[in-house]
């Protein structure tokens, strides 16, 4: 077939290309749909981030943390792995996923008021260093603790059932109100970290809520099997918990201790800090979003193929963009920021290493998931877990944030690792590459042009 230069097609035919894409559901477009949603709300939280810092400081910045990290922190840590254990079942008897999604439901209502409790009782021992009002409105966020238990479900859903136009819609429009709210905040004059803690944690429940009406209205069912779906859930869902749990620790473990061991204004510098090196997360994440699904529909060799070629893929853009942002870091910092924003310049580099190796990390440990070995995985990264929480203890206080981005990476590297020699000897497949091959920047550029050109030609005759 003759090629065409992109100069050359005329504008209906784009235009025709543009909405096919839009409507494509293949695994395909769905990754690079979701790219673009996650690049658009990284734009949104940089921007939110970046006006809350410059109006609280270091200080009122980690206050603003230490209200709303716990709810989301305890939260994530007590879904039992069922959100991933509800896509894995739903995908392989989707027959019975509407059963699924109520028991996933009911149980993930119970494990998120026991987070709840946890938090309401746990916060005024560990936030020793600030203030009361921040401890008390911590306790009162707890309150979201089962929404957001929900929401994951609820995520899950939309990932099974492939409609990941509602699920991207969702995660645009929740840090899109936020956005809108902190705008609001300081044309009124109101900023503080109490104001700004409630236009981070507010905006997602109603959404959350609905979202949660309508799948129940989708799935209308009488709940036959329930015991065997419950079952089902369970046994999954405990053999991947320990991968979600490490996950939601790596996420948020760092910045608990450093609540906990060090100064407001400390917490409010390494947050800073963390934003900035997430900004090269996005490609990874998109990623897993759709990889995980799709690999569990495929046999164990053709899984591992696909898992490495997007592990290449993701880590080499994440790597460059790493580089980009590690070389403009000294300039950017201080001006989004402010100029007392630059002492997290140095555990930003750190934290910038972890997270590109921490992405392609969680890309190949969805060859186990989707394998239904989620316990192998949760084991050996538990690894990781088991080092970086006495090293978080052992080097904050000694070296403070710098401490911190080294206990980071250094867990980081150890998982990455484990998950490669396992892939090696327990999966008894040949370990492919690590490096991006021609042959994978040919199948983006086919992928990507199939939209452009081929279809539209197709369709022409």
């Amino acid at each position: 077939m003759q090629q065409l230069n992109a100069k050359s097609l005329p504008a209906k035919t784009i235009w025709s290309s543009f909405r096919l894409f839009a409507k494509s559901k293949d695994n395909s477009s769905a990754a690079v749909k979701t790219m673009f949603v996650s690049v658009m709300i990284l734009l949104i939280n940089m921007l939110t981030g970046v006006l809350t810092a410059r109006y609280l400081g270091p200080t009122g910045r980690g206050e603003q943390t230490a209200m709303i990290n716990w709810s989301q922190f305890l939260a994530f840590s007590m879904s039992f792995g069922i959100p991933s254990a509800l896509i894995y079942n739903a995908k392989k008897n989707p027959e019975d996923a509407g059963v699924l999604y109520r028991m996933a439901l009911l149980l993930g209502t119970i494990f998120g008021v026991i987070a709840m409790i946890i938090g309401i009782v746990v916060l005024p021992y560990w936030l020793k260093s600030f203030s009361p009002e921040v401890v008390t409105f911590a306790q009162w966020s707890m309150i979201l603790c089962p929404i957001i238990v929900i929401s994951q479900i609820n995520n899950a859903a939309f990932q099974f059932r492939g409609e990941y136009k509602r699920f991207n819609w969702i995660r645009y429009l929740v840090p899109l109100l936020t956005l809108t709210m902190i705008g609001i905040l300081i044309a009124l004059d109101r900023m503080n970290p109490f104001t700004t803690a409630v236009a981070y944690l507010l905006p997602g429940a109603p959404l959350f809520i609905g979202m949660t009406i309508s799948l129940l209205r989708t799935y209308k069912v009488k709940m036959r099997g329930a015991y065997q779906n419950l079952k089902r859930l369970f046994t999954y869902g405990l053999g991947s918990y320990g991968n979600d749990l490490l996950g939601n620790f790596s996420y948020y473990i760092d910045q608990i201790v450093i609540a906990g061991l060090l100064r407001p204004a400390d917490l409010g510098l390494y947050v800073v800090a963390v934003s900035l090196s997430r900004m090269v997360n996005f490609f990874s994440s998109s990623i897993t979003i759709v990889l995980f699904p799709k690999a569990s529909e495929l046999s164990k060799e053709q899984a591992v193929e696909l898992t490495f070629k997007a592990f290449r893929i993701s880590t080499t853009f994440t790597m460059l963009g790493g580089v980009v942002l590690m070389l403009l870091a000294p300039l950017v910092i201080p001006l989004m920021y402010g100029k007392d924003f630059n002492a997290a310049l140095t555990v930003f580099r750190l934290l910038l290493l972890e997270v590109t190796i921490s992405g392609g990390t969680i890309i190949l440990a969805q060859a186990f998931m989707a394998l239904g070995k989620p316990k192998i995985v949760s084991m050996l990264q538990g690894f990781g877990l088991l080092l970086v929480i006495p090293m978080l203890f052992l080097l904050i206080p000694k070296f403070g944030l710098l401490g911190a981005g080294i206990a980071m990476l250094s867990s980081a590297i150890l998982r990455f690792f484990f998950i490669v020699l396992n892939i090696k000897y327990t999966l008894k497949v040949k370990l492919p590459r690590l490096l991006i091959t021609r042959e994978d920047i040919q199948w983006m550029k086919t992928t990507m042009n199939s939209y452009i050109r081929k279809k539209p030609m197709d369709m022409n005759g």
